[in-house]
């Protein structure tokens, strides 16, 4: 599924790179990058009439990190990276202001491998003594697509060329995935039920970031 939305997200910016020659205003499109909750980014916008557009965009980030989930302190990597096919609608003849709306294809991911606390691992809210060559951990991730729905600024299609700005404001929703994963023997220390619980308990905890917050800053060429 995340390749097919890359994809579709690059199809997308080749037809509108083909397309927008055909609109009967001289503007072409954005060239824009940026930078925010997604990552950062590359991305191209096309207009439709005087009044409304589209974009896509591609984003992605990576970086390491500590967490804290039931107890245990997990050695973490989050994994961004994604792309956007997006509708916009400039209700305000004289303003950049836009109401957009589309599809958020991505292969967003949180990862981690817990350290024993005090030579244990807490599993269900129990501490079991963390046997040589033990381990534990977890990974959240989200749907592969989204809808998202957001105000921004900038893409307007105008006349004048140059250099402008871009932002973006919204939510994208997708309840993220849980994989709880610990050895055999620290399994069979717990039980299968405490394992299953304790995925349980970070799936209830992840499942609060549903609503994912997207703010994007920019800067874009008007050709």
């Amino acid at each position: 599924m995340k390749k097919f939305g890359y994809a579709a997200s690059a199809i997308m910016l080749g037809i509108m790179s083909a397309a927008a020659p055909a609109a009967d205003f001289s503007y072409i499109g954005d060239l824009y990058v940026q930078g925010g909750t997604q990552g950062l980014g590359i991305g191209y916008a096309m207009p439709l009439t005087p009044w409304m557009g589209l974009h896509a965009d591609i984003n992605g980030f990576g970086i390491s990190h500590t967490f804290t989930s039931g107890g245990n302190t997990y050695n973490g990597h989050l994994h961004l990276l994604s792309s956007g096919a997006y509708f916009d609608l400039f209700p305000i003849p004289s303003s950049a202001f836009r109401l957009t709306a589309g599809l958020l294809f991505n292969d967003d991911k949180l990862s981690g491998s817990a350290a024993p606390t005090n030579g244990t691992y807490t599993i269900n809210g129990t501490a079991y003594i963390a046997p040589p060559g033990s381990s534990a951990s977890a990974s959240a991730k989200y749907p592969a697509v989204m809808p998202y729905f957001g105000l921004g600024f900038g893409h307007k299609p105008v006349a004048t060329r140059g250099f402008g700005l871009t932002a973006d404001l919204g939510v994208a929703y997708g309840n993220p995935r849980v994989s709880y994963t610990v050895s055999p023997v620290l399994a069979a220390l717990a039980g299968p039920n405490n394992v299953a619980a304790e995925e349980q308990n970070i799936q209830n905890t992840v499942s609060h970031y549903r609503f994912y917050p997207v703010v994007q800053l920019g800067a874009s060429y008007h050709f």
